[in-house]
């Protein structure tokens, strides 16, 4: 591998790591961008499937919508369906639940991923702030 895509990739991993990162791959392409005006689309994509694939991020998606967290660490999220922001969940994630699983299908569960969809806080203050004013 040559020296400029160990540099993107460097890039790209740098855009969406950190915990409480969540972004979708344009947000991490107009990112890369400021740093290298040379790195295309695809290679965001093709990096970002990569990352996913050996387990340095995750990517979270849902109809309509996917965005990608630096946090590789099994943890559940939620989305805004009116903002489409993602927020990681802030329980603890529950081992009983993959254990709940293997019992029910027989398989080997390696981790779950829940996302839960509603209305953000800042989004109900919005509405509850339209509806009386």
């Amino acid at each position: 591998m040559d020296r400029r895509n160990t540099h993107q990739k460097e890039l790209i991993l740098k855009a969406v790591s950190g915990k409480g990162i969540h972004l979708t791959a344009e947000e991490i392409f107009q990112s890369v961008r400021q740093e290298d005006p040379k790195v295309g689309l695809a290679t965001i994509y093709r990096n970002l499937n990569l990352f996913t694939q050996q387990g340095l991020i995750q990517k979270i998606e849902g109809p309509g919508w996917s965005c990608y967290d630096g946090n590789p660490v099994p943890h559940d999220h939620f989305h805004c369906v009116r903002c489409g922001q993602v927020a990681d969940y802030p329980d603890e994630y529950n081992p009983d639940m993959d254990n709940a699983a293997e019992q029910k299908t027989g398989g080997k569960i390696l981790f779950h991923s829940t996302t839960y969809e509603g209305i953000c806080e800042s989004c109900l203050a919005d509405e509850n702030q339209a509806a009386s004013g």
